[in-house]
């Protein structure tokens, strides 16, 4: 039983990647397997739409913090992320550098995204000293923070534009290259970087065993870290929330930038309602579906999105109707928001659609 003579205030924001934002090639086919799912039908039927800033899942966190970055520059994303994994900031400019596989495709080459790997820190840790030990006269220093995220830091910032790697995975990585007036020394950078790959002892052994090697690293979202917008640093914490529940890196690295509270993301609703007891603004990122996506199973995203009715939605509209929270917000990395009030529920009349016609409409 959630903590209702304590609640009176909450208003729950989830920030839902992995969902809607699909491409709009694969809506019809993969949201055939999951099914018709009352609750999350339900909650798009009777929700109140709203365009906002963010068409991506980082763009959506950053946007949430008041974040402010033109347009003309890449989301420093790594320098975010790598607070978030290390606890540390970076010093001076920060990339990711993931590493990917590359897989031959007649003429193209096509990236398959960090999980499929399955690299372990200590493999990770091994390529990383290959190639610190050939660029180290570049001024890179690369460092593994996970077996997935990797980090390349340096002393200038380069005049460079890149590609999130969400938008190149699975796809031929031509049209995806870095821009920008170093962008044609980054692609040579790239070519010596998978040269250093292609001998590394690490990879050999993994293609002895049959694993698939580490063809290159996947440069994005580079820049230098963030500043917490001024207007705020008057309060006793720096944004609007009064706790952040995430185990995802970027919102970690904005928590700790902003001095907002942070908490491990509950398995379920049923245990957030009982343990989010403090009234006022709570930030939820569910960023499971993104990684089942990811991974490239629609199996396991469909049983993902079902899980996620069950255990999430469910619940959360119950809530809504206890008077347990005031009102359930949804961000759908997609450009929209989703936003619920208790009497917004009684809207009968709107009718229910599938998640397919859904994600078509938005």
């Amino acid at each position: 039983m959630a903590h209702d003579q304590n609640t009176s205030g909450r208003r729950c924001t989830l920030v839902l990647p992995g969902l809607l934002d699909l491409p709009p090639t694969e809506h019809e086919s993969v949201f055939a397997q999951v099914g018709r799912l009352p609750e999350l039908e339900c909650f798009f039927a009777r929700a109140q739409k709203h365009r906002c800033s963010g068409a991506s899942f980082e763009a959506v966190l950053f946007a949430l913090f008041d974040v402010v970055i033109p347009t003309d520059v890449d989301l420093p994303v790594a320098a975010v992320s790598y607070v978030g994994d290390t606890g540390q900031s970076a010093t001076g400019w920060c990339l990711r550098a993931d590493p990917v596989q590359l897989i031959p495709d007649r003429d193209q080459l096509v990236l398959m995204g960090p999980e499929s790997l399955s690299l372990s820190q200590t493999e990770a840790d091994l390529l990383v000293t290959d190639l610190n030990a050939q660029f180290a006269q570049d001024g890179w220093h690369i460092e593994a923070a996970t077996p997935t995220r990797w980090y390349l830091q340096q002393p200038d910032a380069p005049k460079l534009r890149t590609y999130r790697l969400a938008q190149v995975r699975g796809r031929a990585i031509g049209e995806y290259l870095p821009v920008g007036a170093d962008g044609k020394q980054w692609h040579r950078l790239m070519n010596e970087v998978q040269m250093v790959l292609h001998v590394s002892a690490v990879n050999r052994e993994r293609q002895t065993a049959g694993q698939p090697p580490v063809s290159s690293l996947w440069f994005w979202g580079g820049g230098e870290t963030p500043a917490i917008p001024s207007d705020n640093m008057d309060k006793n914490t720096d944004s609007q929330w009064c706790q952040v529940w995430s185990n995802e890196p970027v919102s970690q690295g904005l928590v700790a930038l902003s001095n907002t509270a942070r908490k491990d993301l509950p398995e379920d609703a049923a245990t957030w309602l009982n343990t989010a007891i403090s009234s006022g603004e709570h930030l939820l990122v569910l960023d499971e579906l993104l990684r089942c996506w990811q991974n490239g199973k629609i199996e396991d995203w469909a049983q993902c999105v079902r899980v996620f009715n069950r255990e999430w939605m469910l619940p959360l509209l119950n809530a809504l109707r206890r008077n347990e929270i005031d009102e359930l917000i949804l961000y759908a990395c997609n450009g929209n928001k989703f936003t619920l009030s208790r009497a917004g529920l009684r809207r009968w009349w709107r009718r229910k659609k599938s998640l397919s016609v859904i994600a078509a409409r938005t």
